[in-house]
């Protein structure tokens, strides 16, 4: 497949009053055309961090690109003008915010909201975009569009909003859709629902989805491929079945063993300990205090990325692997 987004060696840095925090370091991967990434890992290993500065939306200061690129169809988006990333930002790639209840305007309608894209992007005159937004709304299965569309934020529920940003997200018809955390804070009916809309629109619009999430099933479901997260660094990287059946570094062995068996009576087994403050890592590998499987090496030295052989293309940075 052709590569449609490709991150080399990112690294991203915030200068704050406790000093330089580390949100990613050297991350490194391929969105290919038609793709689902998914991007998983524990809350503050630097997910959402990447997201946004896929779009360059973190503020700059504090945040601070130390190192790296992040090529979207051969261009850089860390060297465009402020002029060609507003062209880029909602036409060519969509972002679906996590938390819908703060990431729409309170101030406009809901139909305001999702026509801004059409017609900053597609010069769709007032008419011309309210038609569409209608278009947008039935095709997010919101019901009562005509109704919905002069509605503000507060006047529809959480899963309505998931389904607002999504329509914002697809309204100009993007090649890569990104979905932070899109199902967060929803029961489960509402999370299949939306999950289910989110890969009919990406097969129906040939579009790429990079997918951050929590959830594991989910994962399991919609990913072609999986990258874990964490502490700022990209762990293992797999297609999703590989990542599955032959899951690799300790953190990720750990996430999956963490999911319900399923079996009356079993306990869950956690991982111990928690993620660490990004302004206070400790050396070597970051893992290494809540690493079952802990070495000497482990508690000096970051290990490299480890090609493993179990028939796809997989890596993990684990000195495990250091043949």
């Amino acid at each position: 497949m052709t590569l449609l987004l490709d991150i080399q060696n990112l690294s991203i840095c915030f200068d704050t009053d406790e000093g330089t925090v580390r949100a990613t370091q050297n991350i490194s991967f391929q969105i290919r055309k038609g793709e689902t990434l998914a991007l998983v890992g524990e809350s503050g290993c630097g997910k959402s961090v990447t997201a946004l500065s896929i779009l360059r939306l973190l503020q700059e200061p504090p945040a601070r690109y130390d190192s790296g690129s992040i090529i979207f169809e051969g261009r850089d988006i860390l060297h465009l003008h402020e002029s060609e990333l507003q062209d880029i930002r909602g036409d060519q790639i969509g972002m679906i915010f996590q938390e819908p209840m703060t990431s729409l305007n309170p101030i406009f309608t809901i139909g305001d909201q999702i026509a801004e894209p059409l017609r900053r992007h597609k010069n769709l005159n007032t008419d011309q975009a309210r038609k569409e937004t209608l278009k947008l709304l039935q095709q997010v299965s919101i019901p009562a569009p005509e109704q919905r569309i002069d509605q503000y934020p507060h006047e529809i529920s959480g899963g309505m909003k998931q389904r607002v940003g999504i329509a914002m997200a697809i309204a100009c018809k993007p090649r890569l859709i990104i979905a932070d955390e899109p199902t967060t804070a929803l029961d489960v009916t509402i999370q299949a629902q939306i999950m289910q809309l989110l890969q009919d629109l990406k097969n129906e619009m040939g579009a790429s989805l990079l997918l951050i999430t929590h959830n594991l099933g989910i994962v399991a479901q919609h990913a072609d491929r999986v990258a874990v997260m964490y502490a700022g660094k990209i762990v293992e990287t797999a297609e999703v079945l590989e990542l599955y059946d032959h899951p690799s570094h300790p953190y990720t062995k750990g996430l999956l063993n963490s999911l319900p068996k399923g079996k009356p009576g079993e306990s869950l087994e956690p991982i111990m300990g928690t993620v660490p403050h990004p302004a206070f890592l400790p050396s070597g590998c970051a893992f290494h205090p809540r690493c079952p499987e802990v070495m000497t090496q482990c508690k000096t030295s970051m290990p490299p990325s480890f090609e493993l052989n179990f028939g796809g293309k997989h890596q993990a940075d684990c000195w495990l692997f250091d043949r």
